[in-house]
This record gives structure tokens, sequence and C-alpha cells, in this order.
């Protein structure tokens, strides 16, 4: 009983999303439709397309920095509800401050296993916020062939991942994220 819990890669939430547009550029469009050839040959045809990820994150296992349980894995005692520090992981990251809160923590003793879950699925990972855009014109050439002209920009939004902070109740480091997933 004490061991059940969600699963280690649990990502309760995930939406893939896609929009493909032609661009109003050119002529015979909503901008420029009186352009020249060779003019709408450099800013016309156009087709934008972004790709969006959005993920929740997976749970966090907490586990004891210096355990003292002989046969098994032991982990802290949960001695209250709060159990992250009610900052956002993004927050966290950037200020160095603790994301999880070690005031709801403690050490269950000798050869105690402690009460805390395998997997917490109140206090998770960074989830991923993911914006991926591209650019993508199609010139036709002679003799039925064509060129394509690629622009790719991932991670168009430049969002940082952070990666788990520091489970392992007992060290100074206790609830602090220290690096990118």
């Amino acid at each position: 009983k004490a061991e059940w819990s969600v699963s280690a890669n649990d990502a309760t939430n995930r939406l893939e999303a896609a929009v493909v547009a032609q661009l109003p550029f050119g002529r015979g469009k909503l901008l420029g439709s009186g352009i020249s050839r060779p003019l709408d040959w450099v800013v016309g045809g156009w087709q934008g397309t972004t790709l969006m990820s959005f993920q929740s994150g997976t749970p966090l296992p907490i586990a004891m920095s210096n355990p003292r349980l002989a046969d098994g894995n032991q982990r802290p005692d949960v001695v209250c509800r709060a159990v992250k520090t009610g900052m956002s992981m993004h927050h966290a990251g950037f200020t160095q401050q603790p994301y999880l809160n070690a005031n709801c923590f403690a050490d269950p003793g000798d050869q105690m296993p402690g009460d805390a879950p395998r997997y917490f699925s109140q206090a998770r990972g960074d989830g991923i916020r993911n914006y991926d855009v591209s650019f993508m014109k199609s010139i036709d050439m002679p003799r039925d062939s064509h060129v394509e002209f690629h622009v790719v920009f991932f991670n168009f939004t430049n969002t940082p991942r952070f990666a788990f902070p520091d489970y392992f109740y007992g060290d100074s480091t206790f609830g602090m994220i220290s690096s990118t997933a």
C-alpha cells in the first residue's frame, strides 16, 4: 500500500497542435496585389506554420539524501500537505528559491521507511511549452520542377524547461532548481 503511486512518467495532460496558413502577400493576394513580378518572386507565395506542444510535468520522487534503511528505499515522512512553496517552477528556477517546502518533510528515523509516496502527483517537474515556427516558399522552375526555401525557428519563444529540483531531503539545496532539462 505504501508503494502505490502515480507512474514516474505520468504526464497527465498533453496537447499537440499545428497551424498552417498561406500568408496574404503577393500578386493577387490581400497585401501587395499590384506588386511587380520580380518583387512577387521574393515576397509572395510564402506559407507559415507553427507547431505547438504543451504537456504537464511528471511527478517528483522525494527521497532521503542519507538513507538509513537496510532493505529498501527510505523516503521522508510527510508532515503537512503543502509540499510546494507556492511559487511556480519558472520563478523558483530564475530566482534560485526553493520549489519544495522543506518544512513539510521530516526524517523518519533509523530503519523506518517513511510515509512519503513513491511519486508526488501534486508536486511535478516543469512541463513542456514549446512553439516551433517555420516559413516555406515554393518557386516553380522550368521543365516541371520547383525549388523550396525553408526557414525554421525551433523554440521560437525561447522558453526554458527546468530540470527537477534537488529532491533529496536532507541536502542543503533541497527543493532548489539548478539546471534546465
